[in-house]
């Protein structure tokens, strides 16, 4: 009847607001332990636990269906996990694992189960498990944990965000991990590669011992130059900065001398509702991030994402290549409203600090034209309503796609900087997906096709005085930022931890070893040759990248 539906609804929204509470509690904790950065994955936790997009649905199949609470907010969440499903990009992929965490704790809830199975452990272990909930992980320091492995997640999950910040090993993402372990096993967690050995001989023990005692020599020695300049030993300078795809992942790589921020995703904006985010709520963020970089520069890429991830665009059906389809800023474009709505928000925020905007996957100057016609629409209606933004906020394409880089020349007169993003300028221009394990062999950025092409753009943007970054992998790496710098890269933008080997290696040669290995890689076949020379100069040490 009428009045046992409505019992039904308070149940589920008293346990929404518990969980709420709890959440509120446990960001507290993140805090204090972690700081505010953090803490911030919890806040969207928080926002997700009473969204409309759960919370409404749920309500409307109970009254509608007269389902179980249970059983309608599991509907609910299974139809917003489908959305997240088609994603193929690893990044929102592991979003999916947010809305799992909000749904453990709203179940819970209503079945009255609330225990973390590590308030159970009392002795040290390597906890293997297909997920541990980024709840679980707060208390982990203090909870004899000393590895994690799990079968979901990635790189960027927050089980992982969270474990680097408690430097606890972690491998996450392993199929049939759990499978692969009993009670009782050895194991060697190998963070830094990725690497699980289950009961490993005496002399792999060894060598793994001897590797971490380096390790932690190599860390203390890391350290040391934190402060340093990032400049080659006669002192030309490289501005070293960080990739970003969650404002609580600042906090690091400022503390690694990161100089700014070369690259920050804004996808996960779209991602985490069934609804685009608000001009209101974006600034929000961008805001934030560009009162906490302190003056330094932040360059905000606008959406880069295919039409068939955004559940509120309409898209006519899945697309048989989507990398080469309808994605970045030719959805950006077809999609005015959504584009400009970005626009004013990047550019309110320009007040608040260095805040540069970066277009996505241009590859004609047309699309160019068109994305710049749109930013000025977006300066008139602020201005219309009197709100404050930067009129010369620095505009810049990104260069991935080889027919931009033959074209750069053409580009330069209509932005202030470029940023060429190698992993998929790799991939278009030897014709690899990295993820076919048949073919990845092939995918090299030290291949002279892909050289020749950073330097087409490094020339045509020195001819019209641009500076050029690069934010893909090769800046991350120690042998292919010293070639980057001898083409005339000026900035490399990397994941944090790479900030400080990147600098050691920089410090490591002059500007003109590096000139005269770039001019050797621009007509030098061999790759391998080209590589050879690298770990000559550098040193296996510096050049290795752990």
């Amino acid at each position: 009847d009428a009045e046992r539906v409505e019992s039904e609804v308070a149940r589920f929204e008293a346990a929404v607001a518990e969980v709420s509470q709890d959440l509120e509690a446990v960001r507290v904790q993140v805090e204090e332990k972690l700081g505010q950065d953090h803490a911030q994955i919890f806040e969207a936790h928080l926002l997700m636990v009473g969204d409309d997009s759960l919370v409404k649905p749920t309500i409307d199949r109970i009254r509608t269906y007269r389902y179980h609470a249970e059983y309608a907010y599991r509907v609910t969440v299974r139809e917003v996990e489908r959305q997240f499903d088609a994603i193929q990009d690893s990044y929102f992929r592991s979003r999916k694992a947010d809305i799992q965490e909000v749904e453990r704790r709203v179940m819970a809830k209503l079945c009255q189960r609330d225990e973390s199975f590590l308030d159970h452990l009392t002795y040290d272990a390597i906890i293997v498990s297909e997920d541990v909930q980024v709840a679980d992980m707060v208390h982990i320091r203090s909870r004899h944990v000393l590895a994690i492995c799990t079968e979901q997640g990635g790189r960027t999950s927050h089980t992982a965000i969270i474990a680097r910040g408690l430097e606890v090993p972690a491998v996450v993402g392993v199929k049939s991990v759990v499978d692969s372990f009993e009670a009782g096993d050895t194991a060697i967690v190998d963070g830094t590669r990725g690497r699980i050995i289950i009961n490993p001989d005496e002399e792999t023990l060894s060598q793994y011992r001897d590797e971490a005692s380096r390790l932690r020599e190599s860390r203390e020695d890391l350290s040391s130059i934190v402060d340093l300049p990032a400049e080659t030993q006669d002192g030309s300078p490289v501005s070293m900065m960080i990739n970003m795809e969650l404002p609580s992942e600042l906090s690091a790589g400022l503390a690694n001398g990161a100089a700014g921020i070369g690259l920050f995703r804004t996808e996960y904006l779209y991602l985490a509702s069934l609804h685009t985010p608000s001009e209101d709520e974006q600034a929000a963020v961008y805001e934030q991030v560009a009162e906490e970089s302190d003056g330094r520069p932040v360059v905000i890429r606008t959406l880069d994402l295919g039409a068939d991830k955004l559940p509120y665009i309409h898209h006519d059906g899945r697309e048989m290549n989507p990398f080469l389809g309808w994605r970045a800023i030719r959805v950006s474009l077809a999609n005015r409203d959504y584009f400009k709505a970005q626009l004013k928000a990047i550019l309110r925020a320009s007040v608040k600090g260095d805040i540069r905007i970066m277009f996505p996957m241009i590859s004609q100057i047309e699309e160019l034209h068109d994305a710049l016609a749109v930013l000025e629409e977006a300066k008139t209606e602020l201005t219309e309503l009197s709100i404050a933004y930067n009129d010369s906020c620095p505009v810049g394409a990104m260069i991935e796609v080889p027919a931009a880089a033959v074209i750069a020349d053409q580009l330069a007169p209509h932005v202030d900087f470029f940023s060429i993003g190698t992993n998929d300028l790799i991939q278009y221009s030897v014709a690899v997906d990295r993820g076919n394990d048949k073919v990845a062999y092939l995918f090299d950025s030290f291949h002279p096709g892909v050289v020749r092409l950073i330097k087409m753009v490094v020339e045509a943007a020195q001819t019209h005085e641009l500076s050029v970054t690069v934010c893909g992998e090769m800046a991350g790496d120690p042998q292919s930022a010293v070639l980057l710098h001898g083409l005339g890269v000026d900035g490399l933008s990397m994941a944090s931890p790479s900030l400080l080997s990147v600098k050691k290696a920089i410090r490591s040669v002059t500007s003109e070893e590096a000139q005269s290995i770039a001019s050797e890689a621009l007509t030098e076949p061999s790759k391998e040759a080209i590589k050879a020379r690298l770990t000559d100069l550098l040193g296996e040490e510096v050049a290795r990248v752990d």
